[in-house]
């Protein structure tokens, strides 16, 4: 019977463990120059730059994250999340940047993008493990981490929607940076 006991505590212990959260060191591997999964990122300045505040309390009209202010998207490989050691200047400059542009009480909003593989509930969560991913990368570059918001907008806002080529797909798995009033 106590044999029984002991077999049975011990399997249900091992089935325990396997079920336990898996932990994300995004952030560590930021700071390392390391990066947490195999997609390469790439970085591209959109031409439409944001200047000034419009009336929507965007800098500019929130449609261009580039020239203007300096701060730049990041892309990502099919179902990836992780930044790069490519992107750590991307990083490194977008934060030296925004650090600049909440000094006056500004909250940047990182929102994640993602293609249209996938379902919808999986593009939402894939678009925020981007925002996050972003969001620890800025806070590794010293950044408050409550002076960022967080939004993930899954396929439902495509930079791209003429084609199904990789190409155009591409360039709606992004992150984008803003600051909002």
């Amino acid at each position: 019977m106590t044999k029984k006991l002991l077999v049975t505590a011990s399997l249900a212990l091992i089935i325990m463990t396997g079920c336990a959260n898996k932990k994300i060191d995004s952030a560590e591997n930021v700071d390392a120059g390391l990066a947490t999964g195999d997609g390469s990122m790439y970085t591209n300045v959109d031409p439409n730059g944001a200047n000034g505040v419009g009336s929507n309390g965007m800098y500019g009209d929130g449609a261009g994250y580039g020239d203007a202010n300096g701060v730049q998207k990041i892309y990502f490989n099919v179902d990836q999340y992780t930044i790069t050691p490519d992107n750590l200047s991307t990083i490194s400059n977008n934060a030296n940047i925004l650090k600049n542009s909440i000094a006056s009480g500004g909250k940047i909003k990182i929102e994640g993008h993602c293609d249209a593989s996938g379902s919808d509930e999986y593009n939402y969560a894939l678009g925020l493990r981007r925002a996050q991913a972003a969001k620890d990368a800025l806070t590794m570059k010293g950044i408050n981490g409550s002076s960022i918001t967080l939004v993930s907008m899954g396929e439902s806002t495509p930079e791209c929607v003429s084609g199904t080529s990789d190409d155009c797909y591409s360039k709606n798995r992004s992150v984008e940076f803003s600051v909002i009033q």
